[in-house]
C-alpha cells in the first residue's frame, strides 16, 4: 500500500522534550533527502507559512517546521536573543540526530538562521537560505526608517488588524502586490484546521527585545555581521524591491560581506517583505534548484 506524502495542510503535530521543555514541530515532505529547516517571522508560527511555497519544497524534500520556545504550540519563553533562538534550534538537530540540514529563515527567522549557521558544529548546515532578513548591525546597515509598518503588525490582535498589517508592512503598494497579498493572507488563513494564532502582543515583546539586542553595537560580538566571514557553506539571500521591515539595503550588505561563501542574491521586482508568498511558485523553484544544485560545494578556500 502507497501512503499518500503529508502536506503542509496535512501534517501531524509532533511533541519532543527538550532541557524539560516540551516543543511542537512538523516533519512531512518526503521520506529521504537533506532536510529543509524553515525558521518563521516575527509573531508566526507553524501555522503562518503559505502552502503555496512551502508543498513544492515537500514534494522533493524533507521539512521541519519548528515552533521556537515560547512560540505557537511549545512550552517555556521566548529568548530574547537570536543566539538564545538559534540554540533551541540546534538542541532540536540534535534531539532528531540529525547529522545534516538545510536551513531557511525568514525575516526575524533569518537573524535566527544566521546564528544558527553560525554556531552550528561544522558541517551540519548544508546551505543556507536567507529570505527578508538583515545581519546585526555593521557598516552599511539601516533599520528601518519608518515604523508604522511593523507597528501594525506588532500590535494587530483581530482578524482585519492582522491582514492589514500584513498588506501594509509585506506587499508593495501596487494593485498587483496587495492582490497577491490579500491572496497569500487567505491561504495561510485557510491552510490549517485548528490554526494557531499569532504570538501574543505582550510575549512578541520579547521577540522585539531579541532585535533590540541583535542591532545592539555593544552586542556585536553576540551578532552576525563580524562573523559572516566564517560561513563557507553556498548561501541564497532573496528579498523584494523595497523591504519596509528589513530594507532591502541590508540583503546587498550581507551578500557582500558573505565573501568565503557560495552567495547569491535575489531580488524581486514590485514586492516588499512578503516576496516569498508573492512570488511562491518561482521562490519555492529557486529554492530547490539552489539546494538541488550539484555545482554548489563548500567554499574550502578563498582567493
Amino acid at each position: 500500500m502507497i501512503t499518500k506524502m503529508a502536506t503542509y495542510e496535512t501534517a501531524e503535530d509532533k511533541y519532543i522534550t527538550i532541557n524539560s521543555i516540551k516543543f511542537a514541530y512538523r516533519r512531512f515532505g518526503t521520506r529521504t533527502g537533506v532536510p529543509l529547516f524553515l525558521h518563521m517571522h516575527f509573531r508566526g508560527t507553524m501555522d503562518h507559512w503559505d502552502p503555496t511555497f512551502i508543498n513544492p519544497l515537500a514534494a522533493t524534500r524533507p521539512i521541519l517546521l519548528l515552533d521556537n520556545a515560547g512560540v505557537g504550540r511549545s512550552d517555556g519563553s521566548i529568548p530574547t536573543t537570536f543566539v538564545g533562538w538559534a540554540q533551541v534550534v540546534l538542541d532540536f538537530f540534535a534531539a532528531l540526530n540529525l547529522s545534516q540540514v538545510d536551513v531557511l529563515g525568514f525575516s526575524m527567522g533569518g537573524c535566527a538562521a544566521q546564528m544558527i549557521a553560525l554556531n552550528a558544529p561544522k558541517g551540519l548546515v548544508r546551505r543556507l537560505i536567507l529570505a527578508g532578513t538583515m545581519p546585526s548591525t555593521g557598516e552599511g546597515t539601516v533599520v528601518a526608517a519608518d515604523l508604522g509598518p511593523f507597528l501594525m503588525i506588532r500590535d494587530a490582535v483581530s482578524r482585519e488588524e492582522q491582514k492589514a498589517g500584513f498588506l501594509e508592512s509585506f506587499f508593495a503598494p501596487s494593485e498587483r502586490s496587495q492582490a497577491a497579498g490579500d491572496a497569500a493572507f487567505e491561504r495561510i488563513y485557510a491552510a490549517r484546521p485548528k490554526r494557531a494564532d499569532y504570538v501574543a502582543v505582550e510575549d512578541a515583546k520579547r521577540q522585539g527585545l531579541a532585535f533590540v539586542n541583535f542591532q545592539h553595537p555593544a552586542k556585536a560580538d553576540e551578532g552576525s555581521y563580524n562573523r559572516l566571514e566564517e560561513l563557507k557553506m553556498p548561501v541564497l539571500i532573496a528579498n523584494g524591491h523595497d523591504d519596509l521591515l528589513m530594507p532591502t539595503k541590508n540583503s546587498i550588505v550581507m551578500y557582500r560581506q558573505l565573501e568565503n561563501a557560495n552567495a547569491q542574491l535575489h531580488l524581486y521586482p514590485d514586492s516588499g517583505h512578503g516576496f516569498l508568498y508573492q512570488y511562491a511558485a518561482h521562490f519555492s523553484k529557486l529554492v530547490n534548484d539552489f539546494l538541488d544544485d550539484a555545482s554548489l560545494t563548500p567554499v574550502t578556500s578563498h582567493l
